[in-house]
């Protein structure tokens, strides 16, 4: 008899052991897979989640600068970052988030974040090992797990030590029955009946609270095994983990305690919330959990940081591999921009360009030439090689900058702002950084553009002036033909250009130098078969203005009806 009993559990557990040697087999087989093709099936993660540590840091820090919210918009980051996003855990997409809103001029640890990349791009057994525990970790949104290491996160039950007094009593109780059976059962029972009322009563506050918890238990568990990786270039990781999961371990074993019983079926699930219920060991334990990560804020933040860099470490390193080239850019500290073969991280086949620019740029065009797309580029890429060390191109030159950018205006009708009050806000931010003398690049496109001519044409060039003369670098673009003889003393000018073969315009996103000559607008009015009477005036008044710089007057024409 006992020796079938052994023999059975011994098949349990070698059933058990092959059936999680299987599933991290299939694991590994799918992050090799994703590591060759370069694609991957990202998980859906609610966007609000995702940016919890950021909104943390930024609210919570004196300090802290960054790529505001229009200028995140206006370059459509939140799809670049998808694109990036190759992480395996909630902590490591939020660390990615904030990394690369978190621009830092001054590069305090970018040559290590280098060499992370690398050593996970080259070693593959210790990446997919990495990846492996992180899968372990996995995604769950609305943890806010950065919270707790930047506020005295307190139990929202209050009088804790009455709740501890009440678990105590079930024991009392038990000693009672010794002395008089009958008065011990009451006294469990009226206990039971006490604990009950408390526990469904706060069952909903309590759950919120210990959603956030269990996750965080998972990041300690994920140190945890961290700590216990054996590779050489992995040491010194392996010992950061060891000190910061010491000092908070105990939350391991007071989360168990919470989880007793939950997942299982049948009546013994019961009976295990009833023995939670009696003892109020949820509320204790929570309780517990959250003195100790408050008495060790500092561990479990670089804990939690440590994670999401590697995380996120991985995430990088994936998309290099994902890319037909990319470079690691070289800061100066001139103002000036330059790249080769530059492209958009979210155009496929995209047209590459190669440009070197200067303080002051002005980029003129006809619509759906490239301006916007160029300076957009550029824009994205800037913001990719301060936070990512990665730059879509063959080689990129820059100085440390802030980025900034006035593109896609929108009305604001809750704050009752037209778009020229929305537009004028947008650029007021630019001018702001400016004066605050922060080193900074900006990028307008279609620059005042919700008001008249004559306003539009004397309220840019003024401003086109005072960025001239203030800190930053300014890349600008428009329509306004008149600027580029206004500012060709100052600015550089590119324009993009178009040609009409065969009836159709095509267009070779390629940038140019100098000022736009071109006057394909009136040509495609003749192409899409408008009146001939109507391109022939407009061709006759653009020559006039071009000529005496003032508009030929309307002439009044009698209807024939």
């Amino acid at each position: 008899m006992n020796n079938s009993l052994l023999i059975l559990i011994l098949v349990v557990i070698l059933f058990i052991a092959y059936q999680l040697l299987m599933k991290k087999k299939k694991k590994l087989n799918r992050f090799r897979e994703e590591w060759e093709s370069g694609e991957f099936l990202a998980r859906s993660e609610d966007h609000q989640s995702v940016s919890m540590y950021w909104e943390n840091k930024k609210n919570r820090e004196t300090i802290y600068d960054g790529i505001d919210q229009l200028t995140w918009d206006d370059l459509a980051m939140d799809t670049v970052f998808k694109k990036i996003n190759y992480t395996q855990s909630s902590v490591g997409s939020e660390y990615l988030f904030n990394q690369l809103r978190d621009i830092n001029p001054f590069f305090e640890d970018i040559q290590n974040k280098e060499e992370l990349y690398k050593l996970l791009a080259n070693d593959q057994a210790l990446r997919e090992e990495i990846l492996h525990i992180l899968s372990g970790l996995g995604k769950q949104n609305y943890t806010d797990s950065s919270s707790f290491f930047y506020e005295d996160r307190k139990y929202n039950i209050k009088y804790v030590a009455v709740y501890k007094l009440l678990a105590l009593l079930p024991f009392a109780s038990i000693f009672l029955m010794f002395y008089s059976l009958k008065f011990g059962i009451l006294s469990l029972v009226v206990s039971f009946l006490i604990n009950t009322i408390i526990y469904y009563k706060n069952k909903t506050a309590l759950e919120n609270e210990l959603y956030s918890t269990a996750y965080i238990a998972s990041i300690i568990h994920a140190g945890k095994r961290f700590s216990s990786v054996k590779h050489l270039k992995f040491t010194t990781f392996a010992n950061e983990f060891k000190d910061k999961v010491q000092p908070i371990k105990k939350i391991l074993v007071l989360n168990n305690i919470i989880s007793l019983g939950k997942g299982s079926k049948g009546d013994f699930d019961a009976i295990y919330e009833y023995i939670r219920i009696l003892f109020l060991l949820d509320f204790i334990s929570n309780n517990n959990i959250i003195k100790t990560i408050s008495n060790h804020k500092d561990e479990y933040r670089e804990l939690w940081q440590r994670i999401g860099q590697l995380d996120a470490g991985i995430a990088v390193a994936f998309y290099r591999k994902s890319l037909v080239s990319y470079c690691i850019p070289e800061f100066v500290e001139r103002e000036e921009l330059s790249f080769e073969n530059m492209s958009h991280p979210l155009i496929k086949d995209p047209v590459t360009n190669t440009t070197i620019l200067g303080k002051c740029t002005l980029i003129t065009g006809s619509n759906a030439s490239g301006k916007s797309t160029y300076i957009k580029a550029i824009a994205i890429n800037a913001i990719l090689a301060q936070t990512i060390n990665t730059v879509l191109a063959e080689n990129w030159t820059m100085k440390p900058s802030y980025i900034v950018t006035s593109m896609v205006i929108q009305d604001n009708v809750l704050d009752g702002d037209s778009y020229l009050i929305a537009e004028i806000k947008s650029l007021k931010r630019i001018i702001r950084l400016c004066e605050q003398g922060k080193p900074c690049i900006s990028f307008i496109d279609e620059i005042l553009k919700g008001t008249n001519t004559i306003e539009r044409i004397a309220a840019s060039a003024a401003m086109m002036e005072w960025l001239s003369s203030n800190k930053g670098m300014n890349i600008i673009a428009s329509h306004d033909i008149e600027l580029t003889e206004m500012a060709r003393k100052v600015y550089a000018n590119y324009h993009f250009s178009e040609s009409i073969e065969n009836g159709t315009v095509q267009f070779d996103y390629t940038i140019h130098s100098g000022p736009s000559k071109t006057r394909n607008a009136i040509k495609l009015l003749g192409i899409l078969d408008y009146p001939e009477s109507i391109t022939k005036k407009a061709n006759g008044l653009a020559e006039y203005f071009t000529e005496r710089r003032e508009w030929e007057e309307m002439k009044a024409i009698d209807v024939i009806y």
